[in-house]
């Protein structure tokens, strides 16, 4: 999709997290448009990691002395104008609470800024005591610098509440097969966005859960609108399938997956055929089917803003986090679950959450703050709209969903059908950013077959593997 997709190839999980919130002003700004997947290469309960020398079990939290106020540092990336303050407003709603026993913090820097500022504190011996979790972070717990919080998280019985938290996808979270490593408090997903202007328009019925790829390939083909030997209206964009997580969701599906796991992966399958068909597919949309544009076409269309935000596009994937985007867009829109794919649906979802340093000097405080985020503020989560609540009821509540477009619950309904979106492993940063993103966009730009591609990525991504 014009420059946007060639963003979306390199753009980290981190520029997502920071684009996804919407807070209640953004909201009002604007009026809204009134499962069983086939198990994947990668599995749900993750292969142990092998665990860092320096990690130590948990320790036990150290008791408050008497009539003294435990302080605690936290640090969040900046935002949103609306999500900082609402950052600020959950410090002193837990400063409140906590009064006497227990004190915040809570520090936000630009995102460029934000990790170098906690590598210098861990140099330092002094380390920031909770921060939100980030890819970057598993550096952290590879060298032994993040707190073990599994017997934490025991103590809180409602997190073993498997009705209210997703808990096995906390298996993604075991980075040594056994125990968490992060307390997640907001979750994120995918999903088919359409312009119901367009299908109004064209008496044609509105994308739903039933709906496959090729019913999307046969709706746009209605939909793509030409004038002269110029497109004036295009049926479909692959938006953020673009990107290697969006695209590996076809390979999941039929069974497969780029690699073999997603902690410590020791084998790439992209060139797996059943990858590759996926790839194929998202190809000729653009160079075969002509439902989709190319770089040059897009942005002809598009200048300032994304192509679906023009109104001459009926569909596009993308995250949850593109609901704000969209909220003063000029027509009505709505989205629609991920389509299925060989029968089976597939998806990515990503965590936000919070991590704790080992060497804290108020784990104490640390972890109060992270279980009362993941528990009591959920309720606030929701009233403010600033992240999907990852406890059940908050997010599927009458008050969260009526401020949401009506397809929104139909989204969150296919979560089981969800593998995380991300890759663990020490060399992941030149997997994604040198690897695989630049041979991706080689296909999106026609310069490489989907089969070419794919061999190349296996082929150099496994040699990297094999340099440890």
């Amino acid at each position: 999709m014009s420059n946007e997709n060639e963003k979306l190839s390199g753009m980290s999980r981190r520029r997502f997290l920071r684009g996804m919130a919407f807070g209640s002003a953004a909201l009002a700004a604007g009026a809204l448009a009134a499962c069983g997947g086939t198990p994947a290469a990668q599995p749900a309960q993750p292969p142990a990691a092998e665990a860092p020398a320096a990690q130590a079990p948990a320790a036990e939290a150290p008791a408050q002395s008497s009539g003294q106020v435990l302080k605690v540092t936290g640090m969040m990336w900046n935002n949103s104008p609306v999500l900082d303050e609402n950052f600020k407003l959950r410090a002193q709603m837990f400063n409140e609470k906590y009064a006497g026993t227990y004190e915040i913090d809570l520090q936000l820097f630009p995102y460029d800024q934000y990790w170098s500022k906690l590598d210098l504190a861990y140099a330092a011996r002094t380390p920031i005591d909770v921060y939100m979790w980030d890819v970057q972070a598993y550096s952290h717990y590879k060298a032994g610098l993040l707190r073990n919080l599994q017997d934490d998280v025991n103590m809180v019985p409602d997190f073993a509440n498997a009705d209210q938290y997703p808990l096995d996808l906390y298996n993604f979270w075991r980075f040594d097969g056994a125990n968490l490593f992060g307390i997640p408090e907001n979750i994120q997903m995918m999903a088919l966005y359409y312009n119901k202007d367009i299908f109004d328009a064209a008496g044609i019925a509105y994308p739903d859960s039933t709906w496959s790829y090729d019913k999307v390939l046969e709706v746009a083909r209605e939909l793509t609108i030409t004038e002269g030997d110029r497109v004036v209206q295009w049926g479909f964009d692959k938006g953020a399938l673009g990107a290697w997580w969006g695209a590996q969701t076809f390979g999941w599906a039929a069974g497969a997956g780029f690699f073999d796991r997603v902690i410590e992966p020791t084998k790439f399958t992209v060139s797996d055929p059943r990858n590759v068909e996926g790839l194929q597919w998202l190809r000729d949309t653009v160079y075969e089917h002509g439902i989709s544009p190319d770089a040059t076409q897009a942005s002809a269309i598009a200048q300032d803003v994304s192509l679906f935000q023009t109104g001459k596009l009926a569909m596009v994937a993308d995250g949850t986090w593109y609901m704000s985007s969209n909220v003063d867009s000029p027509f009505n829109w709505d989205m629609a679950p991920l389509p299925l794919w060989k029968g089976n649906r597939s998806l990515p979802f990503w965590f936000g959450g919070w991590v704790i340093a080992k060497d804290s000097q108020a784990p104490e405080a640390a972890i109060a703050w992270a279980n009362w985020s993941a528990t009591e503020y959920q309720k606030e989560l929701a009233v403010n709209r600033d992240w999907i609540p990852i406890r059940r009821e908050y997010r599927e509540s009458p008050g969260y969903l009526s401020g949401l477009p009506a397809g929104f619950k139909s989204v969150v309904d296919t979560l089981p059908d969800a593998q995380i979106g991300d890759l663990y492993h020490g060399s992941a940063a030149q997997l994604v950013n040198e690897v695989m993103n630049p041979t991706f966009d080689q296909i999106w730009n026609n310069s490489a077959t989907p089969a070419d591609a794919a061999a190349e990525i296996d082929e150099k991504a496994n040699a990297l593997l094999a340099r440890g």
